[in-house]
């Protein structure tokens, strides 16, 4: 079939039927199509200008070469990366699972949820979040617009172009277990809430930049022995986001937990990039609202931070016990409450567990749980050859992009 409309110029096989355009950004397109050969609508992006900018390149060379070895009903799936036409091409066309909408979009959609709608969306994360660390990869940037998101509640975690394999980079960080668990076999198909306001929309795909709203306060704090700790902070946020949603909350209220406009140090004010207290002072400083609503971190916690300018920076904020995530959430379930205040201890090394967060009453006295979906990564920790080149150049990208086509193509 050949593209007609805005998908015109794409170069691709003529299995793949363009339906339509469903997302712009600075990286490219998106478009829904059809895949004759396999009876199945997909989503092809489209990325071109591929080597002008190196360090975007890579990170899409990252993207594709972790969702390569990632398997899992909860990771969004690549099908299929056609062949480059010529040895100097400059566009690639990855070929994905497609899904309805994102956690974002639902978010900003006009209806409300149900807690057991909430908290099965969040179980479901957690499940793909699990694997993923069984795998080694940190996300780093999950935030609501990286979860794409079906009526059944089901989850995708995707983009994964800023995301970091402890098997290559962090050696000495002990490897999470990777042995599968298991629950009763045989056990009946469960039947799932549908989420409203799913139905399949245009996705904006967001540049390549860490989301603040999201991020740990380690990570604010340029601490460089982060954990996967880091990823569960952010499901904490995306978590509070969604709690929104439930009835009781006005749309206008709706919103990211922590909406900080600065983050210092990571992107200081210009005029005062080395005045700590100044920052300590915006109301909507990243770290300032995080400590408006939890408190002020106690001092044994700050002294564990490893950077003296980290330390010095938090001991200037005004000391604050905070408002206190049941005053936030007068009207969610306290048990509700519990997990996220779990999920949202400024020490990682407080902050809950993966595993320990799928063990919570939340999901066991729901019925929610099920663990024969919690398994674990076959074969342990992914490693990427390319992350131990010392220079990247458009040479050796071209050469990498090349092996992971090929490995790709041959697996399909």
């Amino acid at each position: 079939m050949i593209p007609k409309g805005p998908a015109a110029s794409w170069k691709i096989p003529p299995k793949y039927e363009v339906k339509q355009l469903i997302g712009t950004g600075s990286y490219g397109s998106v478009c829904e199509a059809y895949d004759h050969d396999k009876g199945r609508l997909v989503a092809i992006k489209r990325i071109g200008h591929m080597f002008e900018d190196l360090i975007d390149c890579k990170r899409i060379l990252r993207e594709i070469a972790i969702l390569s070895k990632l398997h899992h009903d909860h990771i969004v799936a690549m099908y299929d990366i056609p062949t480059p036409t010529s040895d100097t091409w400059e566009e690639l066309y990855i070929v994905m699972e497609i899904c309805d909408s994102d956690l974002k979009k639902l978010c900003r959609t006009d209806v409300t949820l149900t807690s057991l709608h909430i908290n099965t969306l969040l179980y479901n994360l957690l499940v793909g979040l699990k694997y993923l660390h069984s795998a080694g990869i940190y996300h780093r940037d999950l935030k609501p617009a990286n979860c794409l998101v079906n009526q059944d509640c089901s989850v995708k975690i995707c983009d994964f172009g800023l995301s970091r394999a402890i098997g290559d980079e962090q050696p000495h960080l002990q490897a999470l277990p990777n042995t599968p668990r298991t629950g009763a076999e045989g056990e009946e198909k469960r039947s799932v809430p549908i989420v409203p306001g799913t139905a399949r929309l245009k996705r904006h795909l967001t540049g390549h930049v860490v989301t603040r709203w999201y991020r740990a306060p380690e990570l604010i704090l340029l601490q460089e022995n982060y954990t996967e700790a880091i990823d569960v902070w952010s499901v904490g946020c995306i978590y509070a986001e969604l709690l929104g949603m439930l009835e009781g909350t006005k749309t206008e209220d709706r919103g990211p937990l922590f909406p900080g406009s600065s983050c210092f140090p990571l992107s200081p004010d210009h005029k005062h990039k080395t005045d700590y207290k100044f920052h300590t002072r915006g109301k909507h400083d990243q770290l300032n609202m995080i400590f408006n609503l939890l408190g002020t971190p106690p001092e044994a916690d700050t002294e564990l931070l490893e950077r003296e300018d980290a330390k010095r920076y938090i001991k200037c904020f005004a000391a604050r016990k905070g408002e206190g995530l049941p005053s936030k959430f007068p009207h969610v379930d306290p048990t509700s409450c519990e997990l996220l205040d779990l999920m949202l201890r400024f020490n990682p090394r407080d902050r809950i567990v993966v595993d320990q967060a799928l063990d919570h009453r939340l999901f066991t006295e729901s019925g929610i749980r099920d663990t024969t979906k919690e398994t674990a990564r076959v074969g342990g920790l992914v490693t990427l050859e390319f992350e131990k080149e010392p220079d990247l150049d458009e040479t050796l990208l071209r050469k990498y992009f090349g092996i992971e086509i090929a490995s790709i193509n041959s697996a399909a």
